[in-house]
């Protein structure tokens, strides 16, 4: 019976991923020239963005336009040797505002739009835009809701079959019998994986290459890491599908090149030093996989196959501590290669996520140390509950490691509105993206209601825990009869600052107003 209540609880799990979650942008603009709300007094000779991480070589495009939405330039962009910055040579352009608009995708595989304006001899009255903004798929809810399902699904079944197919070679069968369910049972298995690994490429291609030329997607799929990892997975779930079982040798190269390949399509291959975070990442799914493919067989084999189970748990023990505070380890390095610093996971859907997953495995650990003195002590009805509860646990993780796969690790700054009323006067304050150098910011007042006038707005910033001798004072200028603004407000270093908004009235009434702002070293 409980076991029938295992599939149930597995659907029950996936159903959690219903609720939107927004992807976000994996590579994240660092510099920009010209920079967003920037006014210049000529056309530079090449407009230029450098992100934060390497992007991928063959798919990316760069466009400026005027105002009336023309292509000032049919020159294409080229990207640097460092696969970090895309430029584009432009022409001399008249006086007007103009729109720098960008399409990249990160080595990692995710896709990132964005857009901004500047303008070249005029001031600029317009809306402040947004500089990093992840790429829309049609309905986001929907689009987001189907990855997380098929990801999830496609993970599970990953470390299922690649798990079976090695613990077959070490569980001690009493029947020929016993091993042919076993078999049956992982070709079960070995053909949702290939399901779902299809899926899984047929969504991140719906993403990925939305829009692209079919020259590109062919470049794209032959030449990216994203694109070698789909064409390999797919080459080796086939040849799997024929020959995994039969010889031994060939099952643990077979794994391990699965697994391998896997690593190709995900964080490692975006950072500084990609063979590092690769080897961790190969080594923390072929741990999780011996775990969770040993897990749930027991579970599934305790009630008709209980002499085989029995015989295999001391083995499998042992194995599973090891895996775990290998995982524990490959995690911990892992996280501290892809991220900033530790203190970001705090900050984003997927640091809250990887949090509660640590506790999650910690629990774990507890279910285990509970499993082996339940065996010592061959109290098999306690066992049978302690193992539901482990593969309970393992589908959690899985359900939670599928939905980080496509998040940002990275937390990412925004351009900042905000608007406060202080005694009957409302001031709205805008910026464009608040990250470490320039900044435009913008502040629109409400007239007093005395019938006085507006005699002078400022803005100071002021970093927390560092006192008021370390405030940087930002004069604004006006701009017209209902806004302040300067494109060259300057934030010296990333962290936690008070930006505080002073405006004065011709009656020498003062208002000021705070706000405290997050900026993130990228």
């Amino acid at each position: 019976m409980m076991n029938k209540k295992v599939p149930l609880l597995l659907c029950f799990l996936l159903l959690l991923v219903f609720h939107p979650l927004k992807t976000s942008a994996h590579a994240v603009l660092l510099k920009a020239t010209p920079e967003e709300q920037s006014e210049l007094k000529e056309m530079p000779d090449e407009v230029s963005l450098t992100f934060n991480e390497r992007l991928d070589g063959e798919v990316f495009d760069l466009k400026v336009r005027d105002d009336k939405g023309e292509v000032i330039t049919k020159k294409k962009a080229v990207m640097s040797e460092d696969h970090k910055t895309i430029s584009l040579d432009v022409p001399n352009q008249p006086k007007g505002i103009y729109t720098l608009s960008y399409s990249i995708i990160s080595a990692d595989g995710h896709p990132v739009k964005g857009t901004y304006i500047f303008s070249v001899g005029e001031k600029i009255a317009g809306p402040v835009t947004d500089r990093n903004v992840g790429f829309q798929q049609g309905d986001d809810a929907i689009y987001n809701i189907l990855l997380s399902i098929v990801q999830v699904c496609y993970y599970l079944l990953l470390l299922l079959s690649v798990g079976w197919v090695l613990w077959k070679w070490f569980i001690p069968f009493q029947t020929k019998e016993n091993e042919e369910t076993y078999g049956q049972k992982y070709k079960g298995i070995y053909l949702n994986y290939m399901v779902f690994l299809l899926l899984s490429i047929v969504v991140q291609a719906m993403n990925v290459l939305n829009g692209s030329s079919a020259s590109k997607i062919g470049t794209f799929i032959f030449s990216s890491p994203t694109g070698l990892s789909w064409i390999l997975s797919l080459f080796l779930a086939f040849i799997g599908y024929f020959l995994v079982s039969k010889h031994k040798g060939f099952d643990f190269v077979w794994a391990g090149l699965v697994l391998l390949v896997s690593t190709l399509n995900g964080h490692a291959v975006a950072t500084n030093i990609p063979y590092y975070t690769i080897m961790l990442d190969f080594i923390h799914l072929i741990t999780a996989a011996l775990w969770a493919g040993g897990i749930v067989y027991l579970l599934l084999f305790f009630k008709k196959h209980r002499k085989d189970v029995l015989l295999f748990m001391p083995k499998f023990s042992k194995t599973a501590l090891f895996s775990l505070l290998l995982l524990i380890i490959t995690g911990i390095l892992y996280t501290l290669m892809i991220v900033p610093n530790i203190s970001v996971i705090f900050y984003t859907t997927w640091g809250i996520l990887l949090l509660v997953k640590v506790g999650l495995v910690c629990v774990v650990l507890i279910v285990g140390a509970l499993v082996r003195n339940a065996l010592k002590k061959n109290e098999q009805t306690n066992l049978k509950k302690l193992l539901t509860l482990d593969v309970t646990l393992m589908a959690l993780i899985v359900l939670i490691v599928g939905i980080i796969t496509h998040l940002n690790p990275i937390p990412q700054n925004h351009p900042l509105l905000w608007k406060e009323e202080q005694q009957g006067m409302y001031i709205v304050t805008k910026t464009s993206t608040l990250q470490q150098g320039n900044f435009a910011i913008i502040v629109s007042p409400s007239q007093p209601k005395d019938g006085s006038s507006i005699q002078m707005v400022t803005a100071t910033l002021t970093p927390k825990g560092k006192g008021k001798e370390e405030s940087i004072e930002i004069p604004l200028e006006k701009e017209d009869s209902s806004s302040y603004k300067t494109s060259e407000a300057v934030l010296p270093y990333a962290g936690e600052w008070d930006l505080s908004v002073r405006v004065v009235t011709t009656e020498l009434d003062e208002f000021i107003i705070h706000k405290n702002i997050q900026v993130f070293d990228h």
